[in-house]
């Protein structure tokens, strides 16, 4: 009855459609180990957040430990603050905020004495910052070039920042790949190895997202306020917490293995089909 499964063109269609198979199954676990993933992520941003922020000297002694690393990620720093290196800001482009294009602007911080006197803990000399988000249109580049005359009197006043611990970004199997080597202006992500190369100071190997900055006298600096800064400081808005939403990888999975059900279901229908046709032409010819 089945007989006719055994021809040339039909094991290649078997082929087809085994691989098919396959590749529909490999796309819905990877999808639900993505959605395991983002939960995974989801928790571990609830459970930070709550901890009470680093000081300087925590912050430092655990950033040299690499292992200790990841479980630092959305925790809250406050650090003191020498001096911003606007001269060597780098803009991390292609950054939306309220579906409004834009930039990240990653600025390089030498940071000021901690509380055990040391200047920045265990040897490294600077953090990388994210000050913030700030719109398309030249801005962008003009927050690079001009450097720091543009947040003077603003942002350039800050003493202490609160701000969120991120990982270095690395460029996975796809997406834009920066030149290994020369000065940039601007990054895809914000990958601190790359950056500390072209820069004077030492950095850690994390970032730190802004979320607050007081000048010297505790005076509370307002990113995108107009009377809080001037130049572009006026124009920086901060970047939002991580959202806690699931994501549609969920949805994805299900989709993806109701293709493989899909494919199973229909290719035995077309066996089936095809056996019976086989049979009705046999008694036919009988």
């Amino acid at each position: 009855m089945y007989s006719f499964a055994r021809r040339p063109i039909w094991l290649a269609g078997h082929a087809l459609a085994g691989g098919l198979l396959v590749v529909f199954l490999i796309a819905g676990f990877w999808q639900l180990s993505r959605h395991g993933e983002v939960r995974d992520r989801n928790a571990a941003v609830v459970d930070r957040q709550d901890l009470p922020a680093l000081d300087a000297d925590r912050f430092f002694e655990a950033v040299s430990e690499p292992q200790l690393q990841a479980e630092l990620e959305y925790r809250s720093v406050t650090l003191a603050v020498e001096r911003f290196e606007w001269n060597e800001a780098v803009q991390i482009r292609n950054r939306s905020l309220d579906g409004a294009p834009g930039c990240h602007l990653a600025v390089p911080v030498a940071p000021g004495t901690t509380s055990s006197g040391s200047r920045s803990g265990l040897g490294a000399t600077g953090i990388l910052v994210v000050a913030g988000w700030l719109p398309a249109g030249g801005v962008c580049e003009d927050a690079v070039s001009t450097g720091a005359g543009a947040f003077g009197g603003g942002l350039g006043d800050a003493r202490h920042l609160t701000g969120r611990i991120r990982l270095s970004q690395q460029r996975g199997l796809l997406g834009p790949a920066d030149p290994a080597v020369g000065q940039l202006d601007s990054l895809a992500r914000t990958d601190v190895q790359r950056i500390d190369q072209q820069t004077t100071l030492d950095l850690v190997d994390v970032y730190v997202e802004l979320v607050a900055a007081t000048r010297a006298g505790g005076d509370p600096i307002r990113l995108g306020d107009n009377s809080s800064g001037t130049g572009l400081t006026a124009l920086l808005r901060p970047l939002p917490p991580p959202e806690l939403d699931a994501g549609p990888h969920l949805g994805y999975t299900g989709q993806w293995f109701s293709f493989a059900a899909v494919a199973i279901v229909g290719y035995t229908l077309v066996l089936r089909h095809q056996a019976r046709k086989g049979e009705s032409e046999q008694i036919a010819d009988d």
